[in-house]
């Protein structure tokens, strides 16, 4: 994952140096700092206004999400292993503009397949993919009921969005596995069965799927069940996957892409 992916380093534990690193539960116990995470990030979109605090909302939320379940997807997809995702053995490197540039999973646990050659290191062994499927969701769910729970009361963003935010979080994670595999159909029915039709508190099943731009290529894309609020920013712009975006525009915009 580390390798295939340019803009996040994902990394079995965080260096020596700690400087600009913060372990997530220490995130989470303190939501002033989630706070001013917000209004940085607001900053770097052009203002402070209510339109860049909202921004700043959702893009950090997005972000923090997207470093816990890239690592966690990625080494489902790639792997057939489910990392362990708890905030106390997870620790994130902010950067310019609070962005996420790096991830850390300290823990060694994992769980595994019954026919995986280190079961005997694995902290849980699943008797089937279904069954590790439901240990991806049960990792990513407890993590995010934590991060929500510290998350609420900084946002109005509400608790729709706010869950909506990881089934999206955890659908990316999987669209980009499969950049990184190169079979993205796999990675697309990974997603499906993770994901189901929107289990326990997440919202809605995944809604990646392919289309033909003007040139008659195809693309994989999705639509988003949160939103990042990027369009209200002075800098911003609507997402290709906003659900404000209609089909015939997704495809449009998709002309452009590689």
């Amino acid at each position: 994952m580390d390798a295939g992916v340019s803009w996040l380093r994902v990394l079995a534990a965080a260096p020596d140096d700690r400087s600009g690193w913060v372990r997530c539960s220490d995130l989470l116990a303190d939501p002033l700092r989630l706070v001013d995470w917000q209004v940085e990030v607001a900053d770097a979109y052009g203002g402070g206004d209510d339109n860049g605090r909202l921004t700043g909302a959702g893009l950090v939320l997005d972000w923090y999400l997207g470093a816990v379940t890239l690592p966690a997807a990625g080494i489902f997809h790639l792997d057939r292993r489910v990392p362990s995702l708890s905030p106390d053995t997870m620790l994130l490197r902010l950067g310019p503009g609070g962005t996420v540039v790096a991830v850390a999973l300290e823990s060694s646990a994992f769980r595994c397949l019954v026919d995986d050659p280190a079961t005997d290191e694995a902290a849980l062994v699943a008797a089937d993919l279904g069954e590790l499927a439901t240990g991806l969701r049960t990792e990513v769910v407890e993590h995010a009921e934590r991060l929500l729970a510290a998350y609420a009361p900084t946002t109005r963003i509400g608790r729709h969005g706010r869950w909506g935010a990881v089934a999206d979080a955890l659908d990316v994670a999987f669209l980009t596995g499969g950049w990184v595999s190169g079979d993205r159909a796999r990675a697309a029915a990974d997603a499906r069965l993770v994901l189901g039709d929107g289990v326990g508190h997440l919202v809605g099943g995944s809604t990646l799927h392919e289309i033909v731009d003007d040139n008659g290529n195809w693309h994989w894309t999705r639509r988003r069940y949160s939103c990042c609020f990027v369009y209200r920013a002075p800098v911003g712009a609507v997402c290709v996957t906003c659900p404000r975006v209609s089909d015939e525009q997704r495809r449009h915009q998709a002309t452009g892409w590689l």
